[in-house]
């Protein structure tokens, strides 16, 4: 009977719940879908020759002189987005302005433009939030997002990663000044496979990234990727 329950609740009043309350797209209103196909096209794209590390645009798919010139703890930053409009507005509605109904819609945008998924690593590792950040904001948006991809590709996530200093936000600081903030701000929790992948929503400079590989690979990780929702430019 404990099984039986939710399954009986969850069937026919979620049916009962669309019927009445149609879903609708969150940025054109369109019934029928979280994210109508007009609008999935429109999101932007990053360009297809990009380089193979931190996914910068570029002439070639060769590294861009950054990664060139300093190494990262990543291996691969795998996103076909960029971080532009109207993305960049519904990533900021979702994580700052509590929208949580955007949850799924950019989730399943992120799965919906790959062709083939990337090469799939043995577990997905989510950038951790400070408890205190955590208590502010009420979720976690790169758990949310490792939590969807993890389950469409069959891979399990580990909260193996926590942030124990709450750091000063990275908006407006200088890669330098990024870095520096982070110093010391990982500690990895208990064994993980050769082959991971951090989840997170937006790569910037991509400071946390790297930090974070550096930290999993001193913790025995011998291949860090990075899933990333948008790449900014």
């Amino acid at each position: 009977m404990p099984d039986t329950l939710p399954r009986l609740l969850s069937t026919p009043l979620l049916g009962l719940r669309d019927w009445i309350f149609p879903e609708r797209c969150r940025l054109c209103a369109a019934p029928g879908a979280a994210l109508c196909a007009d609008c999935f096209g429109e999101l932007p794209r990053l360009p297809s020759t990009r380089c193979p590390i931190c996914a910068r645009p570029q002439a070639d798919n060769s590294p861009c002189g950054a990664c060139q010139q300093q190494a990262s703890g990543f291996a691969a930053v795998y996103t076909p987005f960029a971080y532009a409009a109207p993305l960049d507005g519904a990533i900021q509605a979702w994580k700052f302005g509590g929208r949580l109904d955007w949850t799924l819609a950019l989730a399943e945008a992120w799965l919906s433009a790959w062709q083939q998924p990337p090469a799939l690593p043995q577990a997905l590792v989510p950038v951790p939030l400070h408890r205190k950040r955590l208590r502010e904001r009420g979720f976690n948006q790169a758990a949310l997002l490792a939590r969807r991809w993890g389950q469409a590709w069959d891979v399990p996530v580990r909260l193996a990663a926590r942030r124990q200093r709450d750091t000063a936000h990275q908006v407006g600081l200088r890669a330098e000044q990024r870095r520096h903030n982070l110093r010391d701000a990982f500690r990895i929790h208990g064994p993980l496979p050769e082959h991971v992948a951090i989840v997170d929503d937006v790569f910037t400079t991509g400071t946390t990234a790297s930090v974070l590989a550096e930290t999993l690979r001193a913790a025995g990780c011998q291949h860090v990727d990075v899933w990333v929702l948008a790449r900014a430019l």
